[in-house]
């Protein structure tokens, strides 16, 4: 299941510096109230922004081009900010950027600089243009880069937009072990505009960005070959756990949601396999997007910046033709070790670091298992989810994904490579 951009240290990391070293931080900021657009199934009408004489303001939802600019302030790495509904605000003379590395439709250069004259009218060397009528020939690149640091199981990867060699633009963090080829957690944050999301972008095919060593990975998870894959594994009898009629085979999961980000680019961007892990689709569209629906609304409707960890734990098992649990992996190295497992558990850690609140979410992948094997297995702390109000799942059933809530230091009892996170504030409920 959008946990606004990072530039000062994430109350938690304080403890362990190093893991984030060279790797510029979250912004930790207050911001002021706002309506969700959806919230407890009631569809409210974001309210309009008041209009300041001869300043300009852009609805995310409605307002944009396609193929979309990456929107900067200027001369920053940071994105152009938005209002708590989603509203891109000037003042009278006030200057952005827009970056397009092909190129714009109306300039051959890549990098623009505007100016706000009043409404949707912005001036660009020295001729007006509507907003939407600057756009790109062509989608702009997303990249996702090392960036020298080490997290708990992985390297950290950066993933956004190199706009030169020295400013790059940066949407989330992703910790990732190469040797398993798997995503320990990514790192990114919700705001109240968050909720705001530009609607309809299309959503692209996934990208390895040069990571998982030349593995068309793509291949990997279609159905049919999940299915062989899992089939050899298991010793046959394996297309009984498949049915893609009722949604039950292994999808290209989001960490960070591709509704997490407001742009359009940004949603694109999302579209990495170093931002997914195999996910049964039944959980994915199920008890997974519930989560991710309804922490964001709430946030919005709180009025809430708060700072994600979305990742996945452990490995989930079938029993083989002998019955005995085997676990499940889309790919093998040459030494026979499994590679870009199924994940036995999805999990978004939230922390609001103002009040220093914080709670986690906690998926069970496997729509294939028993009450009594969850209980036993994939129960790891003490379930609080009575106290949340604000997810509208249905906690109990297993082909949706059986769900739970947790404090945050009992469940790092038994996560071990999360940074050191606190939530000394008490549940974010």
């Amino acid at each position: 299941m959008k946990c606004v951009r990072f530039s000062l240290l994430l109350v938690g990391l304080l403890a362990a510096p190093a893991i984030w070293a060279r790797v510029p931080p979250f912004v930790e900021v207050e911001v002021p109230p706002v309506v969700p657009e959806v919230f407890d199934g009631i569809v409210v009408d974001p309210p309009h922004p008041v209009a300041r004489a001869g300043a300009c303001s852009v609805t995310i939802r409605g307002g944009l081009p396609s193929p979309q600019p990456v929107y900067l302030k200027t001369d920053s790495e940071d994105f152009y900010p938005f209002s708590d509904v989603g509203v891109m605000e000037f003042e009278s003379g006030g200057s952005f950027q827009l970056w397009c590395p092909s190129g714009f439709n109306s300039h051959s250069q890549n990098l623009l600089t505007a100016s706000c004259v009043s409404g949707t009218t912005f001036k660009v060397d020295g001729s007006n243009y509507d907003f939407k009528d600057l756009y790109c020939k062509s989608w702009p690149g997303f990249k996702a880069v090392k960036s020298g640091a080490t997290c708990n199981g992985g390297v950290v990867i950066r993933v956004g937009f190199e706009i030169t060699s020295s400013r790059f633009a940066e949407q989330m963090q992703i910790c990732f072990n190469e040797e398993e080829e798997v995503t320990r957690y990514t790192r990114h944050q919700l705001v109240p505009g968050s909720n705001y999301y530009e609607t309809g972008v299309a959503r692209i095919t996934f990208q390895t960005a040069g990571y998982f060593d030349g593995k068309n990975v793509d291949k990997l998870y279609t159905q049919a070959t999940q299915l062989e894959t899992i089939n050899n594994d298991l010793g046959g009898d394996a297309d009984k756990y498949f049915d893609s009629a009722t949604n039950v085979y292994l999808a290209r999961g989001h960490l960070g949601a591709k509704a997490d980000f407001d742009y359009a680019p940004e949603q694109r961007a999302t579209f990495l396999f170093i931002n997914a892990a195999p996910q049964w689709q039944v959980f994915n569209a199920g008890n997974w997007a519930r989560v991710e629906d309804g922490l964001r609304a709430w946030v919005s409707k709180n009025k809430m910046n708060v700072n994600c960890y979305t990742g996945v734990y452990g490995v989930t098992t079938l029993p083989n033709k002998q019955g005995v649990e085997t676990p499940l992996y889309l790919a093998k190295d040459s030494n026979n070790n499994g590679l870009i497992p199924v994940p036995k558990l999805y999990f978004r850690v939230v922390i609001e670091p103002t009040t220093h609140k914080g709670i986690v979410f906690v998926g069970v992948n496997n729509p294939h298992l028993t009450e009594e094997q969850i209980k036993r297995d994939y129960v790891i702390c003490s379930d609080v989810s009575d106290q949340v109000t604000y997810i509208n799942w249905k906690k109990t059933d297993i082909k949706a994904g059986w769900s739970y809530a947790c404090e945050v230091a009992d469940f790092l009892k038994t996560v071990k490579h999360l940074p050191a996170l606190t939530a000394k504030g008490g549940l974010l409920v």
